[in-house]
């Protein structure tokens, strides 16, 4: 009667050696997965935020909501507003923004006036967007440091609207856009689309600097921040 041949040492080896390799490969292309799964519930995120600012703007005569009012004894933020319009809270967290607890998401400063702040203007109309499918309404924020204008690397917690790459953050309340999804940033536009760019083809280096953020691209005057 034969006996059963086991495996060597060296096979043993052999075995070990090519499924760690194999795992070496794999891993990362299943972290990738992961995070692609992330950037497209994200995307999802901003879908329903941007549905829930135009459902808003269509009940108030075609005027776009504040980004922030005076409350009873706070101020009342933007998501809070749309809470008749979106009925689950989580939308208001990007899944890869680990550290926020208030908003992962930002307004358009230029846009959403915030009706907290001394001698703010009044909401803006719908009608006075020129070119809405190229105008960002809001975006996935979380950088910068306060009176800075380059600066993409500095965490920010709590923010609610994205400030315009011609203006320093002034306060705690401002965010410069986070490019978290394979160095792109998920952004919806005033038409309701949404869509991942990188900082280059919608923030940094534009003529002029705030294009994607003003209502009329072509008035150069109203195209700078303050």
């Amino acid at each position: 009667m034969k006996t059963a041949r086991g495996f060597t040492l060296i096979e043993l080896l052999v075995v070990i050696a090519i499924i760690s390799i194999l795992a070496a490969i794999l891993f990362p292309a299943f972290a990738q997965v992961r995070e692609k799964g992330r950037q497209t519930s994200c995307l999802s995120n901003e879908k329903q935020l941007s549905l829930a600012v135009l459902m808003y703007t269509q009940d108030y005569d075609e005027t776009l909501l504040p980004s922030a009012v005076n409350g009873p004894s706070s101020p009342i933020l933007w998501p809070d507003e749309l809470n008749s319009y979106v009925k689950n809270n989580q939308v208001r967290f990007c899944p890869s923004d680990g550290g926020e607890k208030v908003n992962s998401y930002g307004l358009d400063e230029m846009t959403f006036t915030d009706l907290t702040d001394s001698g703010a203007q009044p909401p803006m109309n719908l009608a006075v967007f020129q070119t809405p499918a190229d105008t960002v309404m809001l975006g996935e924020l979380g950088v910068g440091s306060q009176g800075n204008k380059t600066d993409f690397t500095t965490q920010r917690l709590g923010a609610y609207k994205m400030t315009v790459p011609d203006v320093d953050l002034n306060d705690q309340f401002d965010a410069r856009p986070a490019a978290r999804h394979f160095l792109r940033a998920n952004l919806a536009f005033m038409d309701g689309h949404v869509k991942s760019l990188r900082l280059e083809q919608f923030y940094t280096g534009q003529t002029p600097p705030d294009k994607f953020f003003c209502v009329d691209p072509s008035n150069i005057a109203a195209c700078v921040g303050s």
